[in-house]
């Protein structure tokens, strides 16, 4: 996570320097592996031998924080109202 801050481009020697590896092929092993899981958003460019990290979107000028609170607070009601109603009409 480290790398991914810090740099936003990076070359896989210096990858498997700073991780300890022996050589650029298996920083470029981890490096596909962390994209693929989605730890890292980036592009490994294999003949340059560097990692670019894609920018990253400001997550708050969407609504995609607006729509998880609203699902949030529909999921609060819902069980409000059901246990309103079960406490109206006992079994």
């Amino acid at each position: 996570r480290r790398l991914n801050t810090s740099d936003s481009r990076i070359s896989l020697v210096d990858i498997a320097t700073r991780l300890g590896l022996a050589n650029a092929t298996s920083a470029e092993f981890v490096v596909s592996k962390a994209v693929r899981d989605g730890v890292i958003d980036a592009t490994i460019y294999h003949k340059e031998g560097y990692v670019q990290s894609h920018d990253l979107v400001d997550v708050y000028a969407t609504t995609e924080p607006m729509e998880a609170f609203h699902r949030r607070i529909a999921y609060c009601l819902t069980t409000h109202n059901d246990a309103v109603r079960s406490m109206r009409y006992p079994p």
